[in-house]
């Protein structure tokens, strides 16, 4: 998905899926920071930017840095943010000698598979922040809540990617799930090409994230995210920094 698959990623996420969710980041982000109309432009990083598709409703508002590891996904980012600064990095332990307003990390954060991953995400977001800085993410998973396992699909427009992602424990006594998707790629010649692309993704309770977010230096907190779909119950998880 992240690297050959990486040309179709507008036919695997779309940038109005994000819109509902985003507005909700921003509102959520705008009110911790105590924004008033008409103040300058607050400077956000954002880390596991991936197409950039939740970055792009942010961008209007704050100037934004961008992080990701995969160079293809960034410049997939590209095309839709143009004046972002692109940076190719790992999450647990990007540095800039550079301090943001805000930072933010997305669905991306879901691959954090152990405690000490997710701690070292969270210590670099607290890494780029002054005191009073603020720190939002949004776990997918979070053990107790997360209906698991599930199925869900994608069906495309003719002659584009569809998919399905199927979502199971494997092994519930570790922290970790796998994801896996089927992706189903219609060719010129009218044929349809298949592809499996397996992921893992960390599942955590909400008090490990509270508690490692404390652990790096925040003060903690949620918010609930309602939103229209099927996705159930869901939490931003907040910080600001101390």
């Amino acid at each position: 998905m992240y690297t050959e698959l990486a040309h179709l990623w507008r036919q695997i996420s779309s940038v109005d899926e994000y819109e509902e969710e985003a507005v909700a980041w921003r509102e959520a982000l705008t009110d911790l920071l105590q924004l008033e109309p008409g103040t300058p432009k607050p400077r956000l990083l954002e880390f596991g930017t991936g197409g950039g598709n939740h970055l792009s409703f942010f961008t209007p508002y704050f100037e934004a840095t961008a992080v990701d590891p995969a160079p293809l996904m960034l410049d997939e980012s590209k095309q839709i943010n143009p004046d972002v600064r692109h940076i190719v990095g790992d999450m647990r332990d990007f540095r800039i000698d550079e301090k943001f307003d805000a930072v933010i990390i997305h669905d991306a954060i879901s691959y954090m598979l152990t405690e000490e991953d997710l701690a070292a995400a969270f210590a670099t977001a607290r890494a780029h922040l002054e005191s009073g800085g603020v720190f939002i993410t949004g776990p997918d998973w979070i053990r107790g809540i997360s209906d698991i396992p599930n199925i869900s699909s994608k069906l495309g427009e003719p002659g584009e990617l569809s998919y399905t992602e199927y979502v199971h424990d494997p092994d519930p006594s570790d922290t970790q799930i796998e994801l896996i998707f089927s992706f189903y790629i219609p060719q010129p010649d009218g044929s349809v090409r298949t592809e499996e692309d397996r992921h893992r993704h960390g599942l955590f309770p909400l008090d490990t994230w509270l508690r490692l977010m404390r652990g790096a230096g925040f003060e903690a907190g949620t918010r609930s995210l309602h939103l229209d779909d099927d996705a159930g119950p869901g939490y931003l998880v907040t910080g600001v920094a101390i």
